[in-house]
């Protein structure tokens, strides 16, 4: 778990299969080059001005910079990816088998996505009201709280 606080994006416990550690390994390639991402993904890529906006948080994907209220925040590569799929998808309940799939590159049971949702209400929590919330037994949502 240490290697996640410190920007790592998996980890395999023992004992593993070969497969299992050859199936994350090709994962974390395809996404360092681009491959097998989503014709959304892509699009998004594509583009030089991607900035997204849910509430007062912003995200822009050309500088890799998140600010919430005008304030910067600063997010590990892992946080930043996650933050952008739940910004693409604002209000839609998003299932960790979804999220670990499109922002870690593989579906398995783990609790990866909940530690980083955690950093990432952490980061964003005290800048203003919730934005990140859980669908108990579904997943996670982004959008601003109902009283804000």
């Amino acid at each position: 778990m240490h290697g996640l606080t410190l920007g790592g994006d998996d980890y395999v416990t023992k004992p593993f299969s070969v497969e299992a550690l050859v199936a994350r390994a090709r994962a974390v390639l395809r996404r360092g080059s681009g491959r097998g991402a989503s014709g959304a993904d892509q699009a998004i890529l594509a583009t030089d001005q991607v900035i997204l906006t849910v509430a007062d948080l912003e995200l822009d994907e050309a500088r890799w910079e998140v600010r919430r209220g005008g304030t910067p925040v600063d997010l590990s590569p892992t946080e930043f990816r996650l933050l952008a799929f739940l910004m693409r998808h604002p209000g839609q309940v998003l299932t960790k088998a979804q999220l670990l799939e499109h922002v870690w590159g593989f579906g398995t049971q783990s609790q990866v996505v909940e530690t980083y949702v955690s950093y990432l209400r952490r980061k964003l929590d005290p800048l203003g009201p919730p934005l990140i919330h859980t669908q108990r037994g579904v997943g996670y949502a982004l959008r601003p709280s109902p009283d804000a």
